[in-house]
């Protein structure tokens, strides 16, 4: 079993996180080979946080890239809209900071996103 860490170096296991898939989008690179991104609601059931985790797999290589934003909200809505914009612009681990930051943006600015 593979336990992923958060930035503060504690497993998911260790925070009591619980995954739940919540889509998937794929692609095909220019060497022509199938990437699969799968998009994860997480939830820190402790302290009612909720959070995204991406992974990609590359066919061929058995390359797993990932990366995890364990608490961004304590609204369970607010984050499905997030991971919905996520797949909806197939968004992969490598841009998930920074295409976070512009959702979230929008989400204080319009109350809402727009995107």
């Amino acid at each position: 079993m593979k336990v992923f860490c958060d930035v503060r170096g504690k497993s998911i296991k260790e925070k009591n996180m619980k995954k739940q898939l919540k889509g998937k989008q794929s692609f095909y690179d220019d060497k022509q080979r199938e990437n699969v991104v799968s998009y994860y609601l997480m939830e820190d059931q402790e302290h009612t946080m909720y959070g995204v985790e991406l992974e990609k797999y590359q066919e061929e290589t058995n390359v797993i890239e990932w990366d995890a934003v364990p608490s961004i909200s304590e609204s369970m809505e607010l984050v499905d809209r997030v991971i919905h914009n996520l797949i909806k612009y197939k968004v992969t681990p490598i841009s998930l900071a920074e295409s976070l930051d512009e959702i979230m943006t929008r989400e204080e600015e319009d109350g809402r996103s727009k995107i």
